[in-house]
């Protein structure tokens, strides 16, 4: 009893030596994250993400409404949380920016990614000299590079790691997290699987949950990997791993589902169509294909089972085999199984990397005893050259860059000073990075999916190009609709990265110039007043059936009515984060437009008498106080009708969780290993 004691302490300890040694590895290419605040990447989207955790470290408890972006939105339509709400946490905890906050948490995310890889395979049966080789392979080799020659071009050679550039250049971090984790979901379902306890039962669902509440294009694949892990089980495994991962994933929504409300999912749901184009073509062309590549998948997995190959490499074959048939025929515009699916083809490497590993050790184990010295060799050299590859790729696509220097941070700082929190309107990486630095609202914001309102799709279209002239006056009139009170543009002397704005100078004639510096302009757009509240007549309001020719006339029709200085101006005044008080003097049919985003949570009360809250055609608040002479009007945000349900649905699974965990493990017997 000793002896075997002993030896399950040995193997544990190789294994939490190899995962630490891989961890490690990581940690010493991407070590630069550490110490970085701002890096030169101001073309990715990562200023969302700092603007996302800057935001909370400094408004706990007060974020439920998200004031910046879009014309106001619910939080939980910005994004899924856990990123930043971690990021935020390390901010305010460790007293640092959420910038240099940032860069940590990815810098951890990021170096697990092998050491949660190398523990899965090891779950799925693979010796641990093969789960190293897979975890060092996949900390030192980026399989998609060749694969894709597009790839290859965009990372200056098949030797370079696409993972850490998607993470720094483009500002991935959220999908790299993920990744980091859908090992452990596997793992986790594995083991209970194994074991047929309630608390790995649990531990399943904790993973699941972890992942979905990360990354949607993480959540995507990790579906498809569980889907592959079940296919590949043995022929008296395959039901109960169905009846394990539904379960586990039940219970996972279950603890996720105030992160991510149905009602939230609904809305990327909806937005499916506009954002993803290509997959929506498939999805309408061939809606059998999605399907049939899934019965196809099944088919060879059931083919797998009866092959000596072990689990992990039937479900490397399987995943890396769904996975790029997926990846390598989709076309964004055109064609994909499944939205932005070409983005999997970091999750790709993962199975790739697994199979290569296994093949590797194979190899060597079956090598004549003159021919592995020399294996040994050429692999520690190969490795010696990767790392100073992966390190020198590293000091590349991470360097310091201090903000004050970019037009970005310059027009930041000026409308946070000037405009004292009224609306405007950015693109390009002024978008992206306008609320790293301050809490200015935005028209726009991110992210695409989360959009509500159809107008704000059409926008850039009417703002953006410059066609003629009709059509530059008419984009302001949007804009004033909007609530915006400024207009940021970028000229060749500017940093800003894209420029959506052409021939911004053809708005010098309609609107005053409020600032100029770093070759960017900040255009005032005339307003009435800084109010967001507006007094209607009846019928005044828009009513807009679709977003073509009648749209434009609705619009206009609303800002003459809105600027009309005849009627009585209504003041509005934030109280809090999500509450608001108008104050004007109505007549009793008057009706009150709010220049933020309609959502079914607000409630609005006139005199302290409930009073209905609805939506105009624009997707803007709209209010029938009934109520004559003075009238204060109270708005408030009371969250999504679906929030109360899913904070008890929350509670009571995160209870039961709890539960599963501590309570002693179940009496039936485990199940055989594969």
């Amino acid at each position: 009893m000793q002896r075997l004691a002993g030896r399950i302490a040995t193997g544990l300890g190789s294994i939490a030596a190899g995962a630490a040694a891989l961890f490690a590895l990581n940690i010493w290419i991407c070590w630069r994250l550490f110490r970085i605040e701002y890096t030169q990447h101001f073309n990715s989207v990562e200023g969302f993400f700092i603007a996302m955790a800057r935001y909370i470290s400094t408004h706990w408890g007060g974020f439920s409404w998200w004031p910046l972006w879009h014309c106001g939105m619910p939080y939980q339509d910005t994004y899924v949380p856990l990123v930043h709400l971690v990021v935020a946490a390390v901010a305010s905890l460790a007293k640092t920016s959420a910038a240099h906050a940032y860069h940590d948490v990815l810098g951890v995310a990021y170096s697990l990614g092998a050491a949660t890889l190398f523990l899965m395979a090891i779950r799925l049966g693979a010796s641990r000299s093969a789960a190293f080789l897979a975890g060092l392979l996949y900390s030192l080799f980026s399989p998609a590079a060749l694969l894709m020659p597009d790839v290859a071009r965009d990372i200056g050679g098949w030797y370079y790691c696409r993972r850490l550039q998607v993470m720094t250049v483009y500002g991935e971090g959220p999908h790299v997290t993920s990744m980091a984790l859908l090992p452990l979901v596997i793992l986790a379902l594995q083991y209970a699987l194994d074991r047929r306890t309630r608390r790995s039962f649990a531990l399943a669902a904790l993973a699941i949950a972890t992942l979905f509440l990360t990354n949607v294009p993480g959540t995507m694949a990790s579906g498809l990997a569980v889907f592959c892990w079940i296919a590949v089980q043995p022929a008296g495994r395959w039901a109960r791993g169905w009846a394990v991962a539904a379960g586990a994933s039940g219970l996972a929504y279950g603890i996720a589902c105030y992160g991510v409300p149905p009602s939230s999912l609904a809305t990327v749901v909806g937005n499916v169509g506009p954002m993803h184009t290509g997959f929506w073509f498939a999805l309408h062309k061939t809606p059998l294909l999605l399907p049939g590549a899934l019965i196809a998948a099944a088919a060879l997995g059931y083919l797998l089972r009866y092959s000596r190959l072990p689990l992990f490499a039937r479900f490397g074959f399987l995943y890396c085999g769904l996975l790029a048939a997926m990846v390598l025929t989709a076309h964004p515009q055109t064609f994909e199984l499944l939205p932005q699916v070409g983005r999997l083809q970091l999750e790709m490497e993962i199975p790739v990397c697994l199979l290569l590993g296994g093949l590797a050790w194979w190899i060597y184990t079956h090598s004549p005893r003159w021919l592995k010295p020399v294996l040994a060799a050429v692999a520690i050299t190969a490795v010696a050259v990767q790392i100073c590859n992966y390190r020198a790729g590293a000091r590349a696509d991470i360097q310091a860059v201090d903000p004050a220097a970019r037009s970005e941070y310059a027009s930041a700082r000026w409308l946070d000073t000037h405009l004292h929190g009224q609306r405007v309107y950015a693109t390009g990486s002024d978008r992206f990075w306008l609320d790293a630095f301050t809490d200015t609202p935005q028209v726009d914001g991110c992210c695409d999916q989360g959009t509500s309102m159809p107008v704000l799709r059409v926008l850039p279209y009417v703002v953006n190009p410059a066609y003629n002239p009709e059509v530059t006056k008419l984009a302001v009139v949007y804009l004033e609709a909007l609530g915006a009170h400024a207009l940021v543009t970028s000229g060749p002397d500017s940093t800003e990265e894209y420029r959506d704005i052409k021939a911004p100078e053809r708005f010098a004639p309609l609107l005053p110039v409020l600032h100029r510096e770093h070759g960017e302009t900040i255009y005032g757009v005339p307003q009435r007043g800084t109010s967001l509240a507006h007094v209607l007549r009846p019928g005044e309001e828009p009513r807009i059936p679709d977003w073509h020719e009648a749209a434009r006339a609705e619009v206009v029709k609303y800002v003459d009515a809105i600027e009309d200085g005849s009627r009585p101006e209504a003041a509005f005044e934030w109280l809090g984060p999500s509450t608001a008080r108008i104050r004007a003097t109505l007549r009793r049919d008057d009706l009150v437009s709010v220049q933020v985003a309609w959502f079914a949570g607000w409630k609005a009360t006139a005199n302290s008498h409930a009073r209905a809250v609805s939506a105009d055609g624009l997707g803007l608040i709209l209010i029938r106080p009934e109520c004559e002479g003075n009238c204060e009007i109270t708005l408030s945000w009371t969250g999504p009708r679906d929030r109360k349900p899913c904070a008890w649905i929350a509670g009571l699974a995160i209870v039961l969780t709890a539960a599963l965990l501590f309570i002693s493990p179940s009496s039936l017997p485990a199940a055989k290993s594969p």
